[in-house]
């Protein structure tokens, strides 16, 4: 059984819909942690860890030491993702075939993550359980949901499937889909 979840942001007027195994409650402790930067996101991997002293522990990239490790994360600071994107751009010149690609996806990826964190705007309030459905077919339930809330989608959140509509449309939206769903499983 896995769950679909929406969780509320009331200061920020956001919502996050997303679906999990996991109690939604431990996505929630999860999604807050990121949002007040308790957990932050490595500048060099990319990945989000808990933060020790506002700094990145040390963690592991492709089985060598990661660069990030003691390093403040996005959410403070941009400058070493920023070399590193100039530095992989500087290297495209020398690349070809599988490493060409990977380095261009890289950068691209970067950029997109840079502009992000440049042009979020200060995080406030908190987020809450809003609604949670129990249902097998949680995963495909979140794609479709996202697709019909598209237009409301919060493309400069720090982290994806938030959307700058109202909770009680979300429930809505979810409610549907599920009765869709069973309406196009049962024939009925």
């Amino acid at each position: 059984m896995a769950f679909i979840y929406i969780l509320e942001n009331q200061d920020a007027q956001r919502i996050k819909i997303g679906a999990t195994h996991n109690h939604p409650n431990d996505r929630l402790l999860d999604i807050n942690r990121m949002w007040q930067a308790v957990k932050g996101r490595c500048q060099i991997c990319l990945s989000w860890r808990m933060l020790v002293n506002g700094r990145m522990p040390k963690h592991v990239l492709s089985m060598n030491h990661c660069a990030g490790s003691g390093e403040p994360p996005l959410e403070y600071s941009t400058k070493l993702a920023e070399k590193q994107t100039i530095d992989l751009q500087g290297q495209l010149p020398w690349l070809s075939g599988s490493d060409l690609r990977s380095a261009s996806k890289r950068i691209k990826n970067l950029k997109k993550i840079l502009q992000t964190y440049k042009e979020n705007p200060i995080r406030i309030g908190g987020w809450q359980l809003r609604a949670s459905f129990p249902i097998d077919s949680a995963y495909q339930i979140e794609e479709l949901v996202h697709k019909a809330l598209a237009v409301h989608l919060d493309k400069e959140a720090p982290f994806g499937e938030v959307f700058s509509c109202s909770a009680e449309e979300a429930i809505s939206t979810i409610e549907e889909t599920i009765s869709q769903m069973k309406y196009k499983s049962t024939g009925l």
